[in-house]
């Protein structure tokens, strides 16, 4: 039995078909096969029930998985703690993060850090949804993650960071239909005739937005529906249609004078990040360098 054993039975355990984790670990079916019944015949035990549709695994195989994705964990671990001890200040930082938030939330944090590490290379590992980030973490792929709370405490540990608020991106051209536009906040209720920009059903941001235009009591008219926000932001300044971003995002940009934003008076309207990583986790003198960077803010 060996690790890369392990790691096969993992990730079978993972997709629970035979097909799909061969060409998720890069290597032919009947060598996967082949493995896990050699696996199985070390063991004296089967670990996969081949008789259902998708493969189940039997109470071994459930015991097995558990044990070997610990171990794999520790010798993740291990070889992680071992790169602090390479010569100077060259090495690798792996920070799960989405793709919408990687583009405004992390840059200063990655210039400190070359500025302080000669030679360093940041990996952003971008995911497109907490579900994956939540998974890259618990499979050990990255240093840490940054994902909105909340998350289940009870395999991870977590750093809160600052509060995220969003605000509220109207072009000039359509300020007439928002009630009590010259107020520091407003309401989505008085926003309701606006056509709006909005992620996909599925995005975070969406969610949140849905959640927004709900408990103000209007289904919003999305006229327009993109994928990222550096989309939403240049469809508002266009003059297509009024969005939702997230503050710090807005603060990189320039406004042209031909968009007002808008603070939200509902409460609801800030995100909360948190820094999170599996427990037990070693940590880097890099990941130490930028969480304590990421929470100084």
């Amino acid at each position: 039995m060996n690790s890369r054993q392990l790691q096969y039975a993992v990730v079978l355990s993972q997709v629970l078909n035979i097909s799909q984790a061969a060409e998720k670990l890069h290597i032919t079916q009947p060598a996967l096969s082949k493995q896990i019944l050699s696996l199985e015949k070390e063991l004296n035990v089967v670990l996969f029930d081949r008789s259902t549709t998708p493969l189940t695994l039997t109470r071994a195989g459930e015991c097995f998985i558990a044990e070997a994705t610990d171990i794999l964990f520790r010798e993740e671990r291990l070889r992680r703690s071992m790169e602090d001890f390479k010569a100077g200040d060259k090495g690798r930082l792996t920070i799960g993060i989405s793709p919408f938030r990687a583009g405004y939330f992390v840059s200063d944090t990655i210039r400190q850090l070359h500025q302080e590490f000669c030679g360093l290379q940041v990996v952003l590992k971008e995911a497109p949804n907490s579900t994956q980030l939540h998974r890259e973490v618990a499979d050990g792929l990255v240093d840490f993650a940054v994902i909105n709370l909340p998350v289940d405490e009870a395999m991870l540990d977590v750093i809160p960071l600052e509060p995220e608020p969003v605000v509220l991106v109207v072009p000039n051209t359509l300020l007439e239909q928002v009630k009590n536009n010259r107020s520091d906040k407003v309401s989505l209720a008085d926003c309701q005739h606006l056509p709006f920009i909005a992620l996909g059903a599925h995005q975070e941001l969406r969610r949140l937005f849905d959640k927004l235009c709900m408990t103000s009591g209007f289904v919003p008219d999305v006229t327009t529906e993109v994928v990222g926000i550096t989309t939403a932001w240049c469809l508002a300044q266009a003059g297509i249609g009024a969005t939702i971003l997230p503050k710090r995002y807005i603060d990189g940009q320039q406004t042209d004078g031909k968009v007002s934003v808008f603070p939200l008076e509902n409460a609801a309207s800030v995100r909360r990040p948190a820094i999170v990583m599996r427990k037990g986790q070693h940590l880097s003198k890099y990941a130490k360098a930028a969480i304590e960077l990421m929470t100084k803010r």
